[in-house]
């Protein structure tokens, strides 16, 4: 019979399965509409919103708009990326559509008024970025070729749009991205990318110019190199403006096309912005402004910029106009396309729209004056998740702060529920990238979306911002680099340590769970300190050797960190796991998923073999058949949970006072959950077809 911990982390999962996840939020010009992207249980549709006349302004007895979004047989294909022509009524989108022959992407039309939806045109690939120019005759589509590698950040899975080909073919300049101009009026489309060249993310307002970063590779290792170009599109030819020390990301360009913006940070990017003048070549960085995600051009005071970003664990917008650069800021998530902050502005800047996300307070679309006494106090215009989940009611989120042994100050969020007395048994949850964080939100979603179940069911969940993390500024998320697993790893641990001396959490029954570059740092902490009775390491990267020839990102991600390189082997060697030694054995179960392309499964397989064969302490490896990086079925999201609640329930109970626990390789392991119908997918991701529980590796070896 299943134990009550165990009932409660399937029933919050299974809430958290069932959210509606609205991804992004566009107003229309005219500042009376919001059109949000939302991914649900079934789908991912339009929704549509008026916005309140209490924050337009309008008099109450005005007439409300009639949205009407799609209905009929369309509303059962996928739509997402809103965009509105400059008429405030029609709604460019993307649509998708999956049939016996594949997966059919259309750029297509709504008239809002209506309710009625046309294909423009079909486009020649996935669409990862849909921009409209600013008179509303063209649209430009950055599509994604059949097979091209994506990041981690979208499953690390290669794009499919039929089935896969048999044998699946890798050559060099395959599964390229690249940029197609439409004409809206004759549904025309041709390639306008610079030839020879991968986009990774472009801006553009019409016309022939637009600038974008552009890189040989058509791997997502070669966006760690990609430098800023302005592309002429008529030509198809780039030029490079600016070439930078880390990463960049969030493009803006001047209506007249003589000035760009861009982010430049690290990995997953959130970086300081960079102007640059493309007549006159000059660059400057912004002052003052961190952890920026969104930029655009306030065309109303020409050379400011409006910008949205990360601000500790909580969100911010800011200004580089005259007055405080900050104009909000608070403990919740802001969410735009992308997953990280970002803002959509009426035609007369007066307006904005986002997702807010809280603790608390489920995700939903909302909007804010951005001048006068009333501005910036968000107005929700949606109510997809009302009311809100049951089951996360009780789960409360506190920001912590502690010092790391050489004083740096580290952040992080304490997830309880309850009036448990005394310690409790304590889980630590470290997020991936590592310039990626754990920021204020409903239902963090991270490391297999555990948090909020098991704080529910009774543990203390701390979800630290190690140096490396964004948040905190370009100088915190690159003091990572060339030391991955050390100063990163003490920040951890402190925050263990800090909680203990507190009287909060019990330090002879402490967990740790870690996803991506976290699980890294879980089988790091594993395998080098006794620090925790337990660990699981989920999609995690193992082998920095093996990493760097078989990882999609692999070459790239590697040098970017400072980790080593095919003139150190011995570097990455001794920077990885199932290389490291120093503790006595940590009980460790893995988690990974069979296609993932980011950290191939040989990368859990390896960290397995390794443990097995030393033999200190009881290891299991589960394989979940079509995942990536990534979980994203629903049946298998619960199933990996359960196996992660037992696996806690039985290395962190009490020791017995006779003698110590003596468990061996040989453990039995959990029945399998059957591949039940999810219920709703997570983090905004549609649930696929459930294909069945795990396969276990058997703990006794392989043959």
């Amino acid at each position: 019979m299943p134990s009550t911990a165990a009932i409660v982390v399937r029933r919050v999962r299974e809430a958290m399965l069932r959210l509606v996840h609205p991804v992004e939020a566009r107003i229309s010009p005219d500042g009376l509409a919001v059109a949000v992207a939302a991914a649900g249980p079934e789908r991912a549709e339009l929704v549509l919103a008026p916005v309140p006349a209490a924050v337009t302004g309008r008099a109450a007895d005005a007439p409300v708009p009639v949205l009407r979004a799609p209905s009929g047989p369309a509303a059962s294909t996928d739509r997402h990326s809103p965009r509105w022509l400059p008429d405030s009524r029609t709604l460019l989108h993307i649509a998708e559509s999956r049939g016996p022959s594949g997966t059919e992407v259309r750029l297509a039309a709504l008239d809002t008024h209506t309710g009625t939806v046309r294909t423009v045109v079909r486009a020649p690939g996935a669409v990862e970025e849909l921009l409209v120019s600013d008179d509303g005759h063209q649209a430009l589509l950055l599509c994604a070729a059949d097979g091209a590698e994506q990041d981690g950040m979208h499953l690390g899975l290669p794009v499919r749009l039929g089935s896969v080909p048999a044998p699946e073919r890798f050559a060099p300049g395959t599964g390229r991205r690249s940029l197609h101009l439409v004409d809206l009026a004759d549904g025309s489309v041709r390639e306008a990318g610079p030839a020879g060249l991968t986009v990774w993310n472009v801006a553009w307002r019409g016309g022939a110019t637009a600038v974008a970063t552009v890189c040989e590779d058509t791997l997502p290792a070669g966006y760690y190199g990609a430098r800023f170009a302005a592309l002429d599109l008529g030509a198809r030819t780039a030029r490079t403006v600016y070439t930078p020390q880390g990463q960049l990301g969030a493009p803006a360009l001047t209506a007249d096309g003589r000035c760009a913006a861009v982010g430049e940070g690290i990995s997953i990017v959130a970086g300081r912005p960079v102007v640059v003048g493309l007549t006159t070549g000059d660059t400057r960085v912004v002052p003052g402004i961190e952890d920026a995600t969104w930029l655009r051009f306030d065309e109303n005071e020409p050379g400011a910029l409006w910008f949205a970003g990360w601000d500790g664990t909580g969100s911010r917008v800011g200004h580089t106009g005259p007055g405080t650069p900050t104009r909000w800021s608070g403990p919740a998530t802001l969410g735009g396309a992308g997953y990280q902050p970002g803002l959509s502005l009426s035609g007369d800047g007066l307006l904005a729209a986002t997702v807010l996300d809280a603790p608390g307070r489920p995700p939903e679309a909302v909007v804010a004056r951005t001048e006068g006494p009333d501005a910036w106090n968000w107005a929700p215009v949606t109510a997809l998740n009302d009311p809100p989940a049951p089951e996360l009611a009780g789960v409360r989120t506190e920001q912590v702060l502690w010092s790391a042994p050489d004083g740096r100050t580290v952040q992080g969020l304490v997830l309880s529920a309850g009036e448990g007395a005394g310690p409790r048994p304590l889980t630590v949850l470290v997020h991936g990238g590592p310039a990626w964080l754990w920021s204020a939100g409903y239902a963090p979603g991270d490391v297999l979306g555990l948090a909020p179940a098991l704080a529910a069911a009774g543990y203390l969940v701390l979800l630290p911002n190690p140096r490396g993390s964004s948040g905190r500024g370009l100088e915190h998320a690159r003091a990572v680099v060339g030391d991955v697993g050390g100063a990163d790893l003490d920040d951890v641990l402190s925050g263990v340590r800090h909680l203990t001396d507190a009287g909060l959490a019990d330090p002879d029954r402490t967990a740790v769970l870690g996803h991506s570059y976290g699980g890294f740092l879980a089988a790091q902490a594993a395998a080098r300190t006794d620090v925790f009775r337990a660990a699981v390491v989920v999609s995690a990267p193992t082998d920095w050797l093996s990493f760097t020839h078989t990882s999609n990102i692999g070459g790239g991600y590697d040098r970017t960190y400072a980790i080593g390189g095919p003139d150190a082997p011995q570097e990455l060697i001794r920077r990885s796991p199932v290389f490291a030694h120093g503790g006595s054995g940590t009980p460790t179960l893995i988690v990974h998923g069979s296609a993932d392309r980011v950290t191939p499964v040989g990368q859990a397989q390896e960290l397995y073999r390794s443990l097995l064969r030393t033999g200190r302490a009881p290891v299991e490896l589960y394989v979940y058949p079509d995942e990536g990086h990534e979980f994203t079925d629903g049946g298998h999201l619960l199933d990996a949970a359960a196996r992660v609640e037992q696996w806690l329930a039985t290395h962190l109970a009490p020791r017995p006072a006779a003698a110590p626990q003596t468990a061996v390789p040989g453990d039995a392991s959990p029945e399998p959950i059957p591949g039940t119908a999810p219920a709703a997918g997570p983090d905004g991701d549609t649930p696929l077809k459930p294909s069945g529980p795990a396969v276990p590796v058997p703990a006794g070896g392989e043959r």
